[in-house]
């Protein structure tokens, strides 16, 4: 009986840990070379599930809680006339944001940063650049809410920004 009850708090607390650590930078820039089915199987090995299709954005969205993961096609009409991937990953959870964007920000050439005020929303975007990608982070706060909401967007450094 006591080790019933030990791999039951063992595995409990690894669940516990695992959770909010979903992915690392590296993961989300190698998740954009990924094609579509390569790119759900990870997804649902991550605990997320299929929430809906955004038409307009051409996104493909999965959920796991508060977490949000997304696929996303671009057609860049301005450069190469290539349809282009980005990953979008978002939450609530400022660690896993932070911990994200040190990544970023050891790894990457800081690019610029503007401040978008709109009449419900605002954010700070910070870009960063290599030869390959671009990373948009978002510090994003709605009027009457006192939780900021985070957002991560890989993609290429040709796609539109």
């Amino acid at each position: 009986m006591k080790s019933i009850a030990f791999l039951f708090l063992f595995a409990f607390g690894f669940s516990l840990v695992s959770s909010g650590q979903d992915f690392s930078f590296d993961e989300l820039a190698k998740l954009r070379k990924k094609d579509f089915p390569a790119f759900e199987t990870k997804a649902h090995e991550k605990g997320y599930e299929l929430d809906h299709l955004e038409y307009n954005e051409r996104c493909t969205i999965y959920r796991k809680g508060t977490d949000v993961l997304s696929y996303c096609h671009y057609y860049d009409d301005g450069f190469s006339y290539h349809s282009h991937i980005a990953i979008k990953f978002e939450t609530a959870n400022k660690e896993a944001y932070e911990k994200i964007k040190a990544q970023v920000v050891a790894g990457m050439t800081y690019y610029k940063t503007r401040l978008v005020r709109r009449a419900h929303k605002h954010y700070m975007e910070h870009i960063y650049v290599n030869d390959d990608i671009s990373v948009h982070l978002y510090d994003i706060s709605f009027e009457g809410d006192d939780n900021p909401y985070f957002e991560i967007e890989v993609k290429s450094i040709y796609a539109p920004y």
